[in-house]
């Protein structure tokens, strides 16, 4: 039995679950190190292989670490993990080339695992080296013996003639509504907005430079700082966190403006229903709804990449409707009690609404307030502490303290969770909104105007939401060498984006709807039922037009040497039925001297079938005659059995 290529098989496995390594759990990745280690460290030792039942123990082991880990859930990241430790432990049953073949089928199935988990230009082209790897490997194992170089060299020759047949499944396999898989365990949200917000969550996220989402606009991008990205409202504050309205309802009340931007919003995965639209919506694709606080809300979870269209009013007016109720004035009971007290003060004092969200906006502008996204511990009391102790925050902390301060004055007031900004590629032509973007702004009711937008932030760092500070740059300045590596960095990176977008639209964007539209511009309508099944049996019929193609096809001009050696073959099997099987060990001319020897009467025949195959095989210069004389010679050899020797007796 010949020995199995434990370390390439070992390579396609590494090579294949390499980019699921961040979605496994960390004992999962310890498990396949483990595993993969010993069987080289045995390949290398001639250990022998674990017997049955240890095998056994080690998969009962592995599976049940699985369930212990998904708890009461199952979703497709358990299903990664068992996958990887099936992965793990299958080096350590490989026996034989069936044994093999399997390891090399199971690296090909991780390596489509990672195409239901990632969705990014750079993870698709790793995933076709992954393929190239695991595919040089299996012709390994069919041809051990073969050449490194060159196994790799027809692996690569593989992939790229099965190109073209993948772009048009591409285009032709139908596909799911939703996105490129139509898949509901893709990715799941990492970062971004949550349901609740903390003091201090939003300059976490301020770090992150993931991006949140892409933004292509029909016409020029409106200013910075009427970048303002709506995503959720808070209206309820308990302790430090504040939680959206439990119940919102879709919105009835009309809003007009004279400044409408209509945009295209591609959305990164965030698992919230939340959706991120220029204030305020005036329309927006059915992908979600617009609520009454003037919010878009998705019909589920955004799991994968979303992409949907909508119009704005910049300059909005909204109708007048009475004021909201209580709620917006409501505060925890015995907290803060110095926020509430000048609250209380600047409504006695000042009177009309209008008046106290100046004074708010003065008292941050005039009182030494510092924007920083390391303001420092806050105590119990955590606005009283930002307000007259601390005095340093990022948006969170000065949108929750001039809220609690306006509520305290008896103005409506919420708070407004979304992003500002954001970052313009001129390459692209489209506004790349970042994580580091998040901000927190709010709104006050004020007669005759509604919900009127206030950010308590513009009155501190009027340069963050001009557009002129980046999330990156808050903590400190820069000297010129460093600011010329951030041009270059950003050049760079505006590139890759440009890039990323490209495919997410073109390819990874491609949605049931798009292929419905493309197959209608080729004349191909496939609207009902009948129409899909019709369409969905085109690539099994393609498929099985293709074999058929190679079936027919007539097979290659074979070499003199291939037809002598199929002509001699012939002759063998002459020789066979007559009682003379070739032995194995014999070459041409041996094999010729063993028959002359037990059947003299043909050494003639034998002899000239035998030297003319051997001028064929050996001698540089036999040509095309010599391979028709040695048919002609075969053709008409027909040998008779040797005669039985008469009994002296008789």
């Amino acid at each position: 039995m010949l020995r199995q290529p434990i370390r390439a098989l070992i390579v396609a496995l590494a090579a294949a679950a390499a980019p699921l390594v961040f979605e496994l759990p960390w004992w999962a990745v310890g498990w396949c190190l483990a595993c993969w280690g010993y069987c080289l460290a045995g390949d290398r030792h001639g250990w022998s292989a674990p017997p049955r039942w240890i095998r056994m123990g080690i998969f009962v082991t592995g599976s049940v670490a699985v369930l212990v880990s998904a708890g009461l859930r199952f979703d497709g990241r358990d299903f990664i993990t068992l996958l990887a430790v099936m992965a793990g432990m299958k080096p350590l049953e490989i026996r034989n080339r069936r044994d093999s073949m399997v390891t090399v089928f199971l690296a090909y199935f991780l390596v489509i695992t990672s195409l239901f988990v990632f969705e990014n230009l750079s993870m698709t082209v790793y995933l076709f080296l992954s393929v190239w790897i695991t595919t040089a490997v299996l012709i390994q194992v069919n041809h051990p013996k073969g050449r490194l170089g060159a196994q790799l060299r027809l692996a690569g020759r593989l992939v790229v003639v099965a190109i073209p047949l993948t772009v048009l499944l591409f285009f032709l396999f139908p596909r799911l509504s939703g996105s490129y898989w139509g898949s509901p365990w893709t990715r799941q949200g990492r970062s971004g907005f949550t349901g609740t917000i903390r003091i201090g969550d939003v300059s976490r996220l301020a770090l992150v430079d993931a991006p949140a989402f892409s933004v292509f606009f029909d016409g020029a991008p409106p200013p910075p700082d009427q970048r303002y990205w709506r995503g959720i409202v808070f209206q309820r504050l308990a302790g430090r966190t504040w939680y959206p309205e439990p119940r919102p309802h879709r919105r009835h009340r009309s809003i007009a403006g004279e400044t409408q931007t209509g945009y295209t919003v591609v959305l990164e995965p965030t698992g919230q229903r939340h959706l991120f639209v220029l204030d305020l919506p005036l329309v927006a694709d059915p992908v979600g709804s617009i609520m009454d606080d003037h919010t878009l809300l998705a019909r589920r979870s955004v799991r994968q990449r979303l992409r949907y269209h909508a119009v704005s009013v910049l300059d909005y007016r909204q109708s007048a409707d009475g004021p909201p109720g209580e709620r917006y004035r409501q505060l925890p009971g015995g907290q803060n009690p110095r926020s509430t007290q000048l609250g209380r003060r600047w409504a006695k004092n000042l009177g009309s609404p209008a008046a106290v969200v100046a004074a708010g906006m003065d008292f941050f502008r005039e009182s030494g307030f510092a924007y920083s996204l390391q303001p420092g511990p806050l105590g119990a009391e955590a606005v009283d502490d930002f307000l007259f102790s601390v005095r340093k925050g990022f948006c969170e902390h000065y949108a929750s303290a001039f809220t609690v301060l306006m509520r305290a004055a008896g103005i409506p007031t919420r708070m407004v969770g979304g992003y500002q900004g954001g970052r313009w590629n001129a390459l692209g032509g489209f506004l790349s909104v970042r994580q580091s973007h998040a901000h927190v702004w709010c709104e006050v009711w004020l007669n005759g105007q509604g919900w009127t937008r206030v950010d308590p932030t513009q009155a501190v760092a009027p340069e963050r939401i001009d557009g002129q500070m980046a999330g990156d740059k808050l903590t400190g300045g820069e000297g010129r060498g460093m600011a010329a590596l951030r041009r270059w960095h950003q050049t760079v990176q505006q590139t890759w984006e440009t890039l990323n977008m490209r495919w997410n639209i073109w390819f990874m964007g491609f949605s049931a709807e798009d292929q419905v539209a493309l197959l209608k511009r080729m004349g191909i309508y496939v609207a009902g039922r009948t129409h899909w099944f019709v369409f969905m049996a085109l690539p099994v019929l393609f498929i099985g037009l293709f074999l058929l193609v190679g079936r027919l096809r007539p097979p290659p001009a074979r070499s003199p040497d291939d037809a002598a050696v199929k002509i001699y073959g012939r002759f063998l099997g002459k020789m066979h039925r007559i009682g003379f099987p070739r032995p194995s060990h014999l070459g041409p001319q041996s094999y010729s001297d063993f028959v002359v020897r037990r059947h003299p009467a043909l050494k003639a025949q034998v002899d000239a079938i035998t030297q003319t195959y051997i001028a064929l095989r050996y001698r540089p210069h036999a040509g095309p005659a010599t391979l028709q004389n040695f048919g002609r010679q075969v053709r008409r050899f027909k040998p008779l059995p040797p005669a039985a020797k008469e009994d002296p007796g008789t």
